[in-house]
Protein backbone atom coordinates (compact mmCIF):
# COMPACT_ATOMS: atom_id res chain seq x y z
CA UNK A 1 0.00 0.00 0.00
CA UNK A 2 1.66 3.39 -1.00
CA UNK A 3 2.05 5.94 1.89
CA UNK A 4 -0.87 8.44 0.05
CA UNK A 5 -3.40 5.62 0.92
CA UNK A 6 -2.11 4.86 4.12
CA UNK A 7 -2.96 8.32 4.89
CA UNK A 8 -6.06 8.43 3.25
CA UNK A 9 -7.30 5.56 5.54
CA UNK A 10 -6.23 7.66 8.19
CA UNK A 11 -9.87 8.11 10.69
CA UNK A 12 -11.58 10.78 11.40
CA UNK A 13 -13.13 11.64 14.41
CA UNK A 14 -14.17 9.63 17.96
CA UNK A 15 -11.96 8.52 20.48
CA UNK A 16 -8.84 6.93 19.50
CA UNK A 17 -6.95 4.11 21.63
CA UNK A 18 -3.29 4.69 21.75
CA UNK A 19 -1.10 2.00 22.44
CA UNK A 20 2.06 2.73 24.58
CA UNK A 21 5.43 0.31 24.56
CA UNK A 22 7.31 0.41 27.38
CA UNK A 23 4.77 2.28 29.02
CA UNK A 24 6.44 1.36 32.77
CA UNK A 25 9.69 3.03 31.16
CA UNK A 26 11.31 6.54 30.61
CA UNK A 27 9.90 7.52 27.40
CA UNK A 28 6.83 5.54 27.24
CA UNK A 29 5.90 6.72 30.87
CA UNK A 30 6.32 9.82 29.55
CA UNK A 31 4.49 9.48 26.46
CA UNK A 32 1.70 8.21 29.31
CA UNK A 33 2.14 11.58 31.26
CA UNK A 34 1.77 13.84 28.64
CA UNK A 35 -1.76 12.36 27.17
CA UNK A 36 -2.94 12.38 30.86
CA UNK A 37 -2.14 16.03 30.99
CA UNK A 38 -4.26 16.93 27.42
CA UNK A 39 -7.25 18.37 28.35
CA UNK A 40 -10.67 17.22 26.80
CA UNK A 41 -9.04 14.27 25.27
CA UNK A 42 -10.39 12.28 22.50
CA UNK A 43 -7.75 9.32 23.14
CA UNK A 44 -7.34 6.00 25.47
CA UNK A 45 -4.17 5.32 26.59
CA UNK A 46 -3.44 1.52 26.57
CA UNK A 47 0.11 1.17 28.33
CA UNK A 48 2.00 -2.11 27.04
CA UNK A 49 3.92 -3.81 29.40
CA UNK A 50 5.54 -7.54 29.88
CA UNK A 51 4.89 -7.14 33.60
CA UNK A 52 0.90 -5.58 33.91
CA UNK A 53 1.65 -6.94 37.29
CA UNK A 54 5.15 -5.33 38.86
CA UNK A 55 4.99 -1.98 40.64
CA UNK A 56 6.12 0.32 37.79
CA UNK A 57 2.75 -1.04 35.96
CA UNK A 58 0.25 -0.34 39.34
CA UNK A 59 1.95 3.37 39.36
CA UNK A 60 0.79 4.17 36.38
CA UNK A 61 -2.83 2.60 36.13
CA UNK A 62 -4.74 5.84 36.99
CA UNK A 63 -3.06 7.73 33.97
CA UNK A 64 -4.48 5.06 31.46
CA UNK A 65 -7.37 3.28 30.52
CA UNK A 66 -5.93 -0.10 30.45
CA UNK A 67 -2.69 -1.80 31.34
CA UNK A 68 -2.15 -4.77 28.59
CA UNK A 69 0.53 -7.58 28.67
CA UNK A 70 3.02 -8.19 25.47
CA UNK A 71 6.60 -8.80 24.71
CA UNK A 72 8.78 -6.96 21.90
CA UNK A 73 9.53 -10.36 21.11
CA UNK A 74 6.62 -12.02 20.59
CA UNK A 75 4.65 -10.92 17.37
CA UNK A 76 1.29 -12.87 18.55
CA UNK A 77 1.07 -10.96 21.81
CA UNK A 78 1.88 -8.07 20.45
CA UNK A 79 -1.01 -7.90 17.66
CA UNK A 80 -3.73 -8.82 20.30
CA UNK A 81 -1.92 -5.80 22.13
CA UNK A 82 -2.55 -3.31 18.58
CA UNK A 83 -5.80 -4.75 18.54
CA UNK A 84 -8.35 -2.10 17.52
CA UNK A 85 -5.65 1.01 18.10
CA UNK A 86 -5.34 4.06 16.11
CA UNK A 87 -2.27 4.66 17.27
CA UNK A 88 1.09 3.14 18.57
CA UNK A 89 4.15 4.65 20.30
CA UNK A 90 7.45 2.46 19.66
CA UNK A 91 10.55 2.61 21.77
CA UNK A 92 13.41 -0.32 21.82
CA UNK A 93 16.44 -0.17 24.84
CA UNK A 94 19.56 -1.36 23.07
CA UNK A 95 21.46 -0.62 26.60
CA UNK A 96 18.97 -3.64 27.93
CA UNK A 97 21.53 -5.98 27.00
CA UNK A 98 23.23 -3.57 24.32
CA UNK A 99 23.12 -6.66 21.37
CA UNK A 100 22.13 -4.25 18.30
CA UNK A 101 21.42 -7.25 16.98
CA UNK A 102 18.37 -8.14 19.16
CA UNK A 103 17.20 -4.71 19.15
CA UNK A 104 17.29 -4.68 15.17
CA UNK A 105 14.84 -8.09 15.24
CA UNK A 106 12.88 -6.73 18.12
CA UNK A 107 12.08 -3.66 16.06
CA UNK A 108 11.19 -5.97 12.80
CA UNK A 109 8.70 -7.75 15.36
CA UNK A 110 6.99 -4.98 16.03
CA UNK A 111 6.46 -3.62 12.53
CA UNK A 112 5.53 -7.31 11.92
CA UNK A 113 2.92 -6.75 14.40
CA UNK A 114 1.89 -3.32 13.51
CA UNK A 115 1.34 -4.26 9.70
CA UNK A 116 -0.85 -7.18 11.09
CA UNK A 117 -2.79 -5.04 13.17
CA UNK A 118 -3.50 -2.61 10.46
CA UNK A 119 -3.12 0.60 13.13
CA UNK A 120 -2.99 3.71 11.29
CA UNK A 121 -0.39 5.76 13.08
CA UNK A 122 3.16 5.19 14.56
CA UNK A 123 5.54 7.57 16.35
CA UNK A 124 8.55 5.46 16.55
CA UNK A 125 11.33 6.69 19.06
CA UNK A 126 14.29 6.79 16.91
CA UNK A 127 18.30 7.68 16.20
CA UNK A 128 20.17 8.51 13.10
CA UNK A 129 22.17 5.72 11.30
CA UNK A 130 25.66 7.50 11.38
CA UNK A 131 26.92 5.08 8.77
CA UNK A 132 25.17 7.60 6.38
CA UNK A 133 27.45 10.41 7.69
CA UNK A 134 30.91 8.71 8.11
CA UNK A 135 31.01 6.54 4.98
CA UNK A 136 31.11 9.61 3.12
CA UNK A 137 33.38 11.95 5.46
CA UNK A 138 36.85 12.47 4.39
CA UNK A 139 37.96 11.45 7.93
CA UNK A 140 36.39 7.64 6.92
CA UNK A 141 39.17 5.90 8.02
CA UNK A 142 39.74 7.23 11.72
CA UNK A 143 36.64 6.35 12.51
CA UNK A 144 36.70 2.94 14.42
CA UNK A 145 34.04 0.14 13.23
CA UNK A 146 32.79 -0.91 16.33
CA UNK A 147 30.34 -3.56 15.19
CA UNK A 148 33.06 -4.77 12.54
CA UNK A 149 29.90 -7.32 11.02
CA UNK A 150 27.38 -4.99 10.71
CA UNK A 151 29.81 -2.03 9.90
CA UNK A 152 28.31 0.14 12.57
CA UNK A 153 30.29 3.15 14.32
CA UNK A 154 28.06 3.69 16.89
CA UNK A 155 25.61 0.58 17.07
CA UNK A 156 22.97 2.04 19.52
CA UNK A 157 22.16 4.68 16.86
CA UNK A 158 22.87 3.02 13.48
CA UNK A 159 20.72 -0.30 14.60
CA UNK A 160 17.36 2.00 14.67
CA UNK A 161 19.03 4.09 12.12
CA UNK A 162 18.84 1.41 9.35
CA UNK A 163 14.92 -0.20 10.66
CA UNK A 164 13.35 2.83 10.66
CA UNK A 165 13.57 3.12 6.62
CA UNK A 166 11.40 -0.02 6.83
CA UNK A 167 8.93 1.57 9.06
CA UNK A 168 8.48 4.46 6.77
CA UNK A 169 8.04 1.90 3.47
CA UNK A 170 5.61 -0.25 5.39
CA UNK A 171 3.80 0.93 8.46
CA UNK A 172 2.47 4.74 8.62
CA UNK A 173 5.31 6.05 10.81
CA UNK A 174 6.35 9.18 12.19
CA UNK A 175 10.23 8.93 12.71
CA UNK A 176 10.93 10.90 16.20
CA UNK A 177 14.43 11.61 16.29
CA UNK A 178 15.95 12.24 19.67
CA UNK A 179 19.08 13.81 21.50
CA UNK A 180 21.09 13.06 24.41
CA UNK A 181 18.94 12.67 27.92
CA UNK A 182 19.63 15.11 30.33
CA UNK A 183 18.47 12.69 32.81
CA UNK A 184 21.94 10.94 31.39
CA UNK A 185 23.58 12.87 33.78
CA UNK A 186 21.41 11.71 36.57
CA UNK A 187 21.33 7.89 35.39
CA UNK A 188 24.15 7.65 33.35
CA UNK A 189 26.72 9.01 35.77
CA UNK A 190 27.84 11.70 33.30
CA UNK A 191 27.07 14.40 35.94
CA UNK A 192 29.60 16.14 37.98
CA UNK A 193 32.06 14.07 39.43
CA UNK A 194 36.31 14.38 41.40
CA UNK A 195 38.47 12.37 42.31
CA UNK A 196 38.93 13.78 46.09
CA UNK A 197 37.73 16.41 47.90
CA UNK A 198 40.33 19.09 47.07
CA UNK A 199 39.44 18.67 43.67
CA UNK A 200 37.28 20.78 41.41
CA UNK A 201 33.98 19.00 39.93
CA UNK A 202 34.05 18.25 36.55
CA UNK A 203 31.93 16.76 33.72
CA UNK A 204 33.89 15.03 30.83
CA UNK A 205 33.31 14.84 27.16
CA UNK A 206 34.83 13.88 24.05
CA UNK A 207 33.13 17.33 22.36
CA UNK A 208 35.78 19.95 22.10
CA UNK A 209 34.11 23.23 22.03
CA UNK A 210 30.81 21.75 19.76
CA UNK A 211 27.22 21.99 20.93
CA UNK A 212 25.34 19.19 22.63
CA UNK A 213 21.78 18.81 21.95
CA UNK A 214 19.92 17.74 24.68
CA UNK A 215 16.46 16.89 25.44
CA UNK A 216 14.29 15.73 28.90
CA UNK A 217 12.54 12.35 28.93
CA UNK A 218 9.44 15.08 29.46
CA UNK A 219 9.87 16.64 26.21
CA UNK A 220 9.85 14.01 24.28
CA UNK A 221 6.73 12.41 25.83
CA UNK A 222 5.17 15.83 25.08
CA UNK A 223 6.82 15.65 21.13
CA UNK A 224 4.95 11.85 21.09
CA UNK A 225 1.81 13.23 22.35
CA UNK A 226 1.66 16.28 19.96
CA UNK A 227 2.43 14.32 16.77
CA UNK A 228 -0.38 11.55 17.22
CA UNK A 229 -2.66 14.86 16.79
CA UNK A 230 -1.24 15.56 13.68
CA UNK A 231 -1.89 13.15 10.26
CA UNK A 232 -0.35 15.42 8.14
CA UNK A 233 3.12 14.07 9.71
CA UNK A 234 3.11 10.46 8.96
CA UNK A 235 5.89 9.75 6.72
CA UNK A 236 7.94 12.58 7.98
CA UNK A 237 10.90 13.29 10.33
CA UNK A 238 10.07 14.93 13.36
CA UNK A 239 13.20 16.00 15.84
CA UNK A 240 12.73 17.07 19.10
CA UNK A 241 15.49 18.72 21.65
CA UNK A 242 15.28 20.66 24.50
CA UNK A 243 18.18 23.18 24.13
CA UNK A 244 21.87 22.80 22.81
CA UNK A 245 24.98 23.85 24.49
CA UNK A 246 28.77 23.26 24.57
CA UNK A 247 29.55 21.40 27.51
CA UNK A 248 31.71 24.53 29.33
CA UNK A 249 28.49 26.15 29.09
CA UNK A 250 26.61 23.14 30.42
CA UNK A 251 29.40 22.58 33.55
CA UNK A 252 28.48 26.26 34.16
CA UNK A 253 24.76 25.69 34.50
CA UNK A 254 25.93 23.07 36.63
CA UNK A 255 28.04 26.13 39.08
CA UNK A 256 25.21 28.49 39.26
CA UNK A 257 22.76 25.52 40.38
CA UNK A 258 24.50 23.56 42.63
CA UNK A 259 26.50 26.23 43.94
CA UNK A 260 30.06 24.59 43.57
CA UNK A 261 32.67 25.09 41.01
CA UNK A 262 31.99 22.48 38.53
CA UNK A 263 34.46 22.49 34.79
CA UNK A 264 34.54 20.84 31.81
CA UNK A 265 36.81 18.28 31.26
CA UNK A 266 37.88 17.71 27.36
CA UNK A 267 39.08 14.43 26.64
CA UNK A 268 40.14 12.79 22.78
CA UNK A 269 37.46 10.69 21.27
CA UNK A 270 39.61 8.03 21.75
CA UNK A 271 40.55 8.26 25.90
CA UNK A 272 36.80 8.69 26.39
CA UNK A 273 36.71 4.95 24.47
CA UNK A 274 39.14 3.32 27.12
CA UNK A 275 37.51 4.74 30.08
CA UNK A 276 36.51 1.56 30.43
CA UNK A 277 33.01 1.29 31.30
CA UNK A 278 30.35 -0.86 28.99
CA UNK A 279 29.39 0.72 25.93
CA UNK A 280 32.14 3.10 26.26
CA UNK A 281 33.34 2.93 22.96
CA UNK A 282 30.02 3.54 21.35
CA UNK A 283 29.50 6.71 23.06
CA UNK A 284 32.68 8.11 21.96
CA UNK A 285 31.60 7.64 18.30
CA UNK A 286 28.64 9.05 19.11
CA UNK A 287 29.77 12.20 20.47
CA UNK A 288 32.25 12.03 18.27
CA UNK A 289 29.40 11.96 15.76
CA UNK A 290 27.32 15.09 17.59
CA UNK A 291 30.65 16.95 17.37
CA UNK A 292 31.74 16.30 13.61
CA UNK A 293 27.82 16.74 12.12
CA UNK A 294 26.82 19.56 14.42
CA UNK A 295 24.94 22.10 12.48
CA UNK A 296 22.65 19.45 10.67
CA UNK A 297 22.22 17.05 13.84
CA UNK A 298 21.00 20.16 15.42
CA UNK A 299 18.67 21.68 12.53
CA UNK A 300 17.46 18.03 12.48
CA UNK A 301 16.41 17.62 15.83
CA UNK A 302 14.34 21.07 15.71
CA UNK A 303 10.40 20.41 16.08
CA UNK A 304 7.94 22.22 13.17
CA UNK A 305 6.08 25.33 15.31
CA UNK A 306 3.20 22.84 14.52
CA UNK A 307 4.55 20.52 17.28
CA UNK A 308 6.03 22.59 19.08
CA UNK A 309 3.23 24.79 20.20
CA UNK A 310 1.10 21.72 20.95
CA UNK A 311 3.92 20.62 23.11
CA UNK A 312 3.59 24.42 24.79
CA UNK A 313 7.58 24.97 24.40
CA UNK A 314 10.39 22.65 25.69
CA UNK A 315 12.59 22.94 28.78
CA UNK A 316 15.85 24.60 29.47
CA UNK A 317 19.15 22.83 31.49
CA UNK A 318 18.75 24.97 34.50
CA UNK A 319 15.31 24.54 35.01
CA UNK A 320 15.44 20.87 34.96
CA UNK A 321 19.09 20.79 37.18
CA UNK A 322 16.88 23.31 39.51
CA UNK A 323 13.85 20.67 39.47
CA UNK A 324 15.84 17.51 40.13
CA UNK A 325 18.86 19.30 42.16
CA UNK A 326 18.66 17.04 45.21
CA UNK A 327 20.51 14.17 42.53
CA UNK A 328 23.23 16.49 42.72
CA UNK A 329 25.39 16.53 46.21
CA UNK A 330 28.11 18.58 45.46
CA UNK A 331 29.96 19.15 48.49
CA UNK A 332 32.72 22.19 48.86
CA UNK A 333 36.74 21.66 47.79
CA UNK A 334 38.72 21.06 50.23
CA UNK A 335 41.67 23.13 50.41
CA UNK A 336 45.23 21.22 50.14
CA UNK A 337 46.78 21.60 52.51
CA UNK A 338 51.17 22.57 52.22
CA UNK A 339 53.48 19.95 53.62
CA UNK A 340 55.08 21.52 56.76
CA UNK A 341 58.94 22.75 56.38
CA UNK A 342 60.96 20.47 58.11
CA UNK A 343 61.20 21.10 61.60
CA UNK A 344 58.04 23.59 61.83
CA UNK A 345 54.73 22.61 63.74
CA UNK A 346 51.72 21.14 61.16
CA UNK A 347 49.54 24.10 60.86
CA UNK A 348 45.70 24.45 62.11
CA UNK A 349 43.09 24.33 60.15
CA UNK A 350 41.28 27.85 59.98
CA UNK A 351 38.40 28.09 61.71
CA UNK A 352 35.14 30.74 60.43
CA UNK A 353 33.78 32.60 62.89
CA UNK A 354 30.58 30.31 63.81
CA UNK A 355 33.38 27.40 64.72
CA UNK A 356 33.44 25.18 61.73
CA UNK A 357 36.55 24.08 59.83
CA UNK A 358 36.80 26.35 57.15
CA UNK A 359 36.90 25.27 53.44
CA UNK A 360 37.72 27.23 50.65
CA UNK A 361 36.24 27.83 47.01
CA UNK A 362 37.96 28.99 44.28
Amino acid sequence: MSMSNLIANFTGGGTKTIAVMGATGNQGGAVVKAFHNLDNSNFKIRAITRNPESEKAKAIESMVDEVVKADGDDVDSLVAAFEGCHGVFVVCNFWEDMDVNHEMKTMRTIKDALKIAKVKHVVLSTLPDTRNFVNEAENKDTWKVIDKELGMYVPHLDGKGEVDLEYVAEVPTTRMYTAFFMENFISFGMGPSRQADTDPYAITFPMGDAKLAMVTVEDIGKCACAIFQDQSLIGKPVGVHSEALTCKEIAEVFTKVCGQPVQYNAVPTDVYANFGFPGADDLANMFRFFDENQSAFIESLTPPQSVLSKMGGTANLEDFLTANKSAFDLQPMVEKKAAPKKGAPAAKAAVAPHGDACCIIQ
